[in-house]
């Protein structure tokens, strides 16, 4: 099949990744298992650095990263779900990147993947995937009703539509929050405007890209507000979430995720505006009402 070499693009089959990314899938996947998706990257060049082409597999099972490397050869990062510990999925004006987390001999390692492009669905699929292999018990076929969709009423619309486009697939809401920039007089911006999205099966924390050099709206020299062209979309498997708490910092606070599995784990902090911290923790509370979710609250 032809592959755009300028674009992320989905594959048939294992035969159609380029090498020497295909011999490297074909000696790391399981054999005999099916690869339920398949997408090739290209590689491209920024101002700052030179990015791989990759293929990101996706089984019933796990997940397999094929990344070029400088000699010509490949490299392989891999994880079953059962150590699979978030994604965070990044648009800024023209580059997107995912990056999987995951737990290896006690301790957290990540791969990314980057690609030139901001339209990322092929890898919201993935990820969509991955949610269902980590926790298939809440697969979920609900539909959005006119409730749920009102709890992003009077949203910034920026943030309203990151929310609707990253919506959980077949996910309820349990909770939906967002919050302001955060400034700090002369420090500039101190955290960017965001949002949390809490459904039966994951949590989706939602940033804009920062920007320091935005004035607060209300300061005598406030330059107009610009328009951000992209963001940090962080999905975490609500079976992930070993433990939170909420910490109180001059100004704002802080939001600390336990994510774990059985050979390691990660700790997520989300800056939050102290006006936002009771609704936080009450949806925090709300989700550990869950079955096999356990937290110490703040």
């Amino acid at each position: 099949m032809e592959i755009d070499t300028r674009f992320p693009t989905k594959l048939n089959t294992v035969s159609d990744a380029p090498e020497p990314l295909r011999n490297a899938l074909v000696e790391s996947l399981p054999s005999g298992e099916p690869v339920r998706l398949l997408v090739h990257a290209p590689a491209f060049t920024t101002e700052d650095e030179k990015s791989p082409a990759t293929v990101l597999a996706v089984t019933n099972t796990g997940w397999v990263v094929a990344s070029e490397t400088e000699n010509g050869g490949a490299s392989i990062d891999k994880s079953d779900f059962n150590d699979t510990l978030f994604f965070e999925l990044k648009s800024i004006l023209l580059s997107g990147q995912l990056k999987i987390s995951f737990a290896a001999v006690d301790t957290s390692h990540s791969v990314t993947i980057k690609f030139e492009t901001v339209e990322d669905e092929f890898y919201r699929a993935a990820i969509e995937l991955m949610l269902v292999g980590i926790d298939p018990a809440l697969a979920g076929v609900a539909e959005k009703d006119r409730n749920e969709a009102s709890m992003l009423d009077g949203w910034p619309m920026k943030v309203r539509n990151e929310a609707q486009r990253y919506w959980p697939s077949g996910q309820r809401f349990l909770a939906a929050i967002n919050w302001p920039a955060i400034f700090g007089g002369s420090q500039g911006q101190l955290a960017p405007a965001g949002a949390l999205l809490i459904t039966e099966r994951e949590l989706v924390v939602i940033s804009e890209e920062k920007d320091s050099l935005v004035a607060p709206p209300k300061a005598p020299s406030a330059v107009e507000p610009k328009e951000n062209f992209g963001g940090i979309i962080i999905f975490v498997p609500r079976v992930r979430l070993a433990d939170f708490n909420v910490s109180h910092q001059e100004g704002f606070d802080v939001l600390a995720l336990q994510v774990q599995t059985a050979h390691g784990g990660e700790k997520l902090e989300i800056i939050i505006p102290s006006d936002n911290e009771k609704a936080v923790s009450k949806a925090m509370k709300q989700m550990l009402l869950s079955p096999g979710l356990r937290g110490s609250g703040y």
